[in-house]
C-alpha cells in the first residue's frame, strides 16, 4: 500500500473584515441590522469597555452592536478575558468571544504616523512593514460571572428634546419647515427642509428625523467634505445609497450618545443597494461607520461649543470663549498636531485648575458630602412634588435645564423641570444663585455652567404638547 503523505493543506487565513461584512448583509436581509430596529429614546448605547470607559468606535462599535442584537445581549459592556480575570470575573465556559480589530502606526507599534526617516532607515534594512493590525477577542458582560447588573441611563423625554435642540441651534444649519410629509437636505442650498413641527407625534420625533437631515449637512465641502455626499448627484447614484447610509449610523451613534430616537422606516428603499455596496466592498462598512462617527464627533462638538483649541507636548485643551469651559484631551503622542494654538495663556491656566477639580477658585465638596447632598434633594423633591418623582443629577457636559428652583441642600439646588422630574445641580459649578421660585435656564459646556433668567420659547413648548 502506498505511504499517506505527512504534508497537510495550510489553515486558510480567517478574513475578519470579510466576516464583519457577511453578518451585517445577512442582518440587513432579514430587516435585523442595527439602523434597521427602531430605537425608543434613551434604549440605546454605544458599547464601551467598563475597565476603560472608553466607548468602541466606527465599525468596531457596529460590529459590537451588531452581535450584541443578534445574540440578545442588552449589556453594552464588552472586555477581554485578561480583563475580566483582572477585575475577578469570569467568563463562563463553552462561551465564544467577539473579535474586534485595533490598528497602531509608526515605529516600534507606537500609535502615530511614522516618519518618512523611519520608513527610509526600516525600508533599508528590509524590516519596514507599514500599519500594525491587531486582533482582539472580547466578550459582553452577559457572558461573564459576577459582574454587577447593568444599570442604564435613564432620560426623560424634556431631556432629549432639550439635548436635540441644542445640537440644531448650536450647529448653525439653515433649517426651514415647508414640507408637506418629506425631511431632506438640500446641498445646493446648504439649508434643510422639514415638515412643520405639528406634524411630528412627539418632539422626540421631530429631532430624530432633523438629526438624521443635519447628519447630510455635516458633510458639506464647508464643513466635513465628505466624498459620498458630494459626489452624489441623485436617487439611484451608488453614492447616494452610501450616504445615506453614512447618516442613518450617525443617527444611530447619535442616539447612543444622546438618547435621541431612531426612526428607519423612511430609509427602508436604500436596503438593497447598501447590501450591494457592502457586497462589493468588505471595507465599506467600516468606511462609513467611520465616517458616520466622525459625523456625530462633529455635530456634538458643535453642541458644546468648542471654539478654541489650545495644546501642548502632552494634552489638547478645548476653550471656550464667555463660558471658561475646557475640555482635555491627552495626545498619543508629542508630535501629534491638533489645530493651530489660539489663547494658550488663558485655556492652559483654566485648563489645569479643571484638572485639578477648582471651578472659578471653588474646589468641590467630597464626594460623600455631595451624595448625602443629592439624597437630602430626593428626600426634598419628593415631600414638594410627590413620591413618584425624579431627581437627576445634571449632565454637565451639555446639558441645559429651564424651570423653578424649588429650594436648596448644602451642596445642589433643585431645579423643577417638568412635572414629574427634578435636576440637583451642584452648587459649586454654579456662576451664582437663584432664589426659590425663580424661573431659570442652567446650561453646561464641558462642566461651566450658565445661570441666567429663563426666556421661554415658543416652539419648544409647541413641541411638547
Amino acid at each position: 500500500m502506498a505511504n499517506e503523505s505527512n504534508s497537510t493543506e495550510a489553515p486558510v487565513k480567517r478574513d475578519f473584515r470579510k466576516e464583519v461584512t457577511d453578518q451585517i448583509i445577512e442582518m440587513l436581509e432579514k430587516g435585523t441590522a442595527p439602523w434597521q430596529k427602531p430605537w425608543e429614546p434613551g434604549s440605546l448605547q454605544l458599547p464601551f469597555n467598563p475597565t476603560t470607559e472608553k466607548n468602541y468606535r466606527g465599525g468596531n462599535a457596529l460590529h459590537l452592536m451588531a452581535v450584541g442584537t443578534r445574540k440578545g445581549f442588552d449589556d453594552p459592556r464588552w472586555l477581554t478575558y485578561k480583563q475580566a480575570a483582572a477585575n475577578g470575573w469570569q467568563v463562563r465556559a463553552g462561551e465564544k468571544g467577539t473579535q474586534i480589530e485595533f490598528w497602531q502606526f509608526g515605529e516600534d507599534g507606537k500609535k502615530g504616523s511614522p516618519t518618512q526617516a523611519d520608513v527610509e532607515r526600516d525600508t533599508r534594512n528590509g524590516d519596514y512593514r507599514g500599519p500594525l493590525r491587531r486582533v482582539f477577542t472580547v466578550f459582553n458582560a452577559k457572558q461573564i460571572d459576577g459582574v454587577s447588573p447593568y444599570v442604564p441611563k435613564e432620560r426623560a423625554e424634556w431631556e432629549i428634546a432639550e439635548t436635540g435642540e441644542a445640537i440644531l441651534q448650536n450647529s448653525g444649519a439653515k433649517i426651514v419647515h415647508d414640507q408637506n410629509d418629506r425631511a431632506f437636505y438640500s446641498r445646493s442650498a446648504d439649508r434643510i427642509h422639514l415638515p412643520p413641527d405639528a406634524a411630528f407625534k412627539t418632539a422626540a420625533d421631530y429631532y430624530g428625523t432633523a438629526l438624521h437631515e443635519l447628519a447630510h449637512w455635516s458633510g458639506h465641502p464647508d464643513r466635513l467634505n465628505r466624498p459620498t455626499l458630494n459626489e452624489s448627484y441623485r436617487f439611484g447614484d451608488p453614492n447616494y445609497a452610501k450616504e445615506e447610509l453614512r447618516a442613518e449610523l450617525t443617527s444611530v451613534f447619535l442616539a447612543a450618545e444622546r438618547g435621541i430616537p431612531h426612526n428607519p422606516e423612511q430609509h427602508a428603499a436604500y436596503v438593497q443597494s447598501w447590501i450591494m455596496a457592502l457586497s462589493e466592498d468588505k471595507n465599506e462598512i467600516f468606511r462609513a461607520a467611520k465616517d458616520a462617527h466622525r459625523a456625530a464627533d462633529y455635530l456634538l462638538d458643535l453642541e458644546r461649543g468648542k471654539q478654541l483649541r489650545t495644546e501642548t507636548s502632552e494634552h489638547v485643551a478645548a476653550f471656550e470663549r464667555g463660558a471658561g469651559a475646557v475640555a482635555i484631551t491627552e495626545k498619543e503622542t508629542a508630535t501629534e498636531h491638533r489645530d493651530p494654538v489660539a489663547s494658550r495663556g488663558v485655556a492652559e491656566i483654566e485648563a489645569e485648575k479643571i484638572l485639578d477639580g477648582e471651578v472659578d477658585g471653588r474646589r468641590p465638596p467630597s464626594e460623600q458630602a455631595l451624595k448625602e447632598s443629592f439624597a437630602a434633594a430626593e428626600l426634598a423633591a419628593r415631600e414638594l412634588m410627590g413620591e413618584k418623582v425624579k431627581t437627576y443629577s445634571a449632565d454637565t457636559d451639555s446639558g441645559k435645564y429651564r424651570g423653578e428652583v424649588l429650594g436648596e441642600t448644602d451642596h445642589h439646588l433643585i431645579q423643577k423641570v417638568s412635572a414629574k422630574s427634578v435636576v440637583a445641580h451642584e452648587k459649586h459649578l454654579l456662576p451664582g444663585t437663584a432664589g426659590v421660585a425663580e424661573n431659570v435656564l442652567i446650561s453646561y459646556s464641558n462642566q461651566a455652567a450658565q445661570l441666567k433668567p429663563n426666556q421661554e420659547r415658543q416652539r419648544s413648548h409647541a413641541l411638547a404638547r
